[in-house]
């Protein structure tokens, strides 16, 4: 039988097709604008830092939350409420701390003016005050909006000049509620204490400037047996015509805005053990004068009440038990005028207490501070928005002028004769060794010409100069100090005080002489070295854009060599110096002192200059 055939079947496997993946899901549409303002004007008020990150989303968010509508909105939505605080400026001056220390619950910052120039006076109706460096031969106010960031500065007359003014700044707008009038006119109050002669009684004295007219009106003045200086305290306004003033000996100053009448009055009496450097102005609760001092577990509020026409009295309002802990407090330090609460602190913390509801919150260590300026407002991005400063804010206070008609000219020829002051005073630093303050001074001087001129031009060179060239000689009286001596020290030559346009002359150096007594305050370190590199490097940049060969060039190179040996950098600092000494012998005879002390400093590269 013929055997079954076998039939084998093969089977083709289908060809595999390569499917295309699904295409992504369209975006979602974007939110109307709208909508994206009514999500925006929810977010908490007392935590600013949420509308600052949404600011940073998009240039939309931006632009929403920074508009004049939204904020009129924004503070319209929470008009039943009293502004948040935001923070506080304050007197201390531990440069580790900053300007602007925040009281919110994210982390939150404003670009306050530096302290070290500008001693914070008050704050109201969304303006600070400050009062510039009492070093200074002129004095000058500056006006702050915190959250719009405009500034302005008014000129302090010399007759006011004293040891420790103060001074007050309110809205001079009829019917403003004061929840946002920033931009709007305003007054300042000036008080100063003057001693006549030893054997005069002493005079104390106010004045009103208007921003309306831009002058000071009439001065007042009383004469007292007792002189008055405000260092620890700042004022408070009792309606919208008193003034108030706690001097540091615990006398009470008023001032009448409409009258410009002074009275002088005494604190609460001294019944339950207090001193008068625990007293700190604040308002009652029925919006009068009133007192807080903390003795203890307690916080004890006063109110000022009229008995009949003329007289008044001190009477106990209410006293505060506080859970703190530790729970023994010291001075109240400030009180924040439209949020109703005042700062207290204990052993090792700083607290701010509301006195509406009793609660107490801890904003942080306490540092030593000597006196705080709230600032209480509603905090919307303003249109040019700035990252928020902190540890690396500005080198200088910004001088953002508010300019009205035509004073902006003026304005400019003020700050720029400040700068030219500074710089001199800087100069004169440098040739007494005081190395810290030549510093700050061309910090300063460098802000205002830099914000005049632009920051790579030719008026700013000796400016980035001598501040790099101060900065230069912290670090090295540091090092001189703790033992780490330079292996070298040439042309040790004092920067002479030139200020115009012959600054470079001959002999002009970045050494003083003899920078071992340690008279400097603050620690050169390598901060202060690579800030010194920064300034001296844009100076180089920008003289070399003239082709004129100048001993400030030749300066600036002889700096920045001597930074790259401080660095170890040898063949950076041999080329500096071997580039300043190509120019050096276009300006000096070949056998000038600075060209022998060059030729070995440079290395093989100076061979065939020295055998020629």
């Amino acid at each position: 039988a013929e055997p079954f055939p076998i039939r084998i079947r093969t089977q083709t496997q289908p060809t595999a097709t390569m499917e295309a993946p699904p295409p992504p899901p369209p975006p979602p549409p974007a939110l109307p604008d709208d909508v994206v303002e009514e999500i925006l004007l929810r977010l908490p008020p007392d935590d600013p830092a949420c509308l600052f990150r949404a600011s940073l989303v998009c240039k939309a968010w931006r632009s929403a939350v920074s508009h004049p509508h939204f904020r009129r909105r924004f503070i319209g939505l929470h008009r039943h409420r009293a502004p948040p605080v935001l923070g506080f400026l304050h007197n201390w001056k531990d440069e580790r701390l900053p300007d602007f220390v925040p009281t919110t619950a994210s982390p939150f910052s404003l670009a306050a003016p530096d302290r070290r120039f500008w001693r914070p006076l008050d704050c109201r109706h969304g303006r600070a005050l400050f009062l510039s460096d009492d070093r200074q031969e002129t004095q000058e106010l500056l006006l702050w909006e915190p959250i719009t960031g405009a500034r302005q500065g008014i000129p302090v007359p010399s007759a006011f000049r004293c040891d420790w003014p103060t001074a007050a700044v309110f809205c001079a707008a009829d019917g403003c509620d004061h929840r946002d009038c920033a931009g709007g006119p305003f007054g300042v109050v000036f008080v100063f204490t003057l001693d006549i002669s030893p054997n005069a009684d002493v005079v104390t004295s106010a004045c009103l400037y208007s921003s309306e007219t831009g002058t000071w009106g009439k001065l007042n003045s009383r004469e007292y047996e007792f002189s008055m200086d405000f260092e620890h305290h700042s004022s408070v306004l009792v309606g919208r015509s008193l003034l108030y003033f706690l001097s540091d000996g615990g006398m009470i100053l008023e001032y009448n805005l409409g009258s410009g009448e002074l009275a002088v009055f005494r604190p609460p009496p001294d019944d339950y053990g207090s001193d008068n450097h625990r007293f700190n102005l604040m308002l009652a609760e029925d919006g009068g004068l009133g007192v807080a001092e903390a003795i203890d577990f307690q916080l004890i509020l006063w109110k000022r009440e009229v008995s009949d026409g003329t007289n008044a009295r001190w009477v106990l309002s209410r006293i505060v038990d506080l859970d703190i802990d530790p729970c023994t407090l010291v001075p109240v330090l400030g009180f924040a005028e439209g949020a109703n609460a005042v700062f207290v602190k204990t052993v090792g913390s700083l607290f701010m207490i509301e006195l509406q509801s009793e609660q107490a919150k801890r904003v942080c260590h306490n540092h030593g501070f000597c006196n705080l300026i709230p600032v209480v407002s509603f905090y919307t991005p303003h249109s040019r928005l700035q990252v928020p400063g902190g540890e690396h804010q500005d080198p200088a206070p910004r001088l953002n002028l508010l300019r009205r008609g035509g004073q902006q000219g003026v304005w400019e020829e003020k700050s720029l004769e400040l700068a030219q002051l500074l710089f001199d005073k800087g100069c004169k630093a440098i040739n007494e060794e005081d190395l810290a303050h030549a510093a700050d001074c061309f910090r300063h001087v460098l802000e205002i010409r830099v914000r005049r001129y632009g920051g790579l031009a030719p008026e700013c060179a000796s400016t980035f100069y001598r501040y790099g060239g101060a900065l230069l000689c912290k670090a090295q009286e540091a090092a001189n100090r703790s033992g780490n001596v330079s292996k070298r020290a040439p042309n040790e030559e004092s920067i002479t005080p030139t200020t115009n346009k012959d600054d470079c002359e001959e002999g002009a150096n970045l050494r003083g002489k003899g920078q071992t007594d340690g008279n400097m305050t603050g620690d050169g370190d390598d901060s202060d070295l690579d800030l010194a590199w920064k300034m001296l490097n844009t100076a180089r940049v920008i003289v070399a854009k003239s082709p004129e060969k100048t001993m400030e060039k030749v300066n600036i190179l002889i700096a920045l060599a001597e930074i790259s040996m401080r660095r170890e950098d040898r063949d950076s600092s041999i080329s500096y110096y071997f580039e300043a000494l190509a120019i050096l012998e276009h300006l000096v005879r070949p056998d000038h002192f600075r060209i022998v002390d060059l030729y070995p400093l440079c290395g093989d590269k100076s061979v065939s200059h020295s055998a020629v």
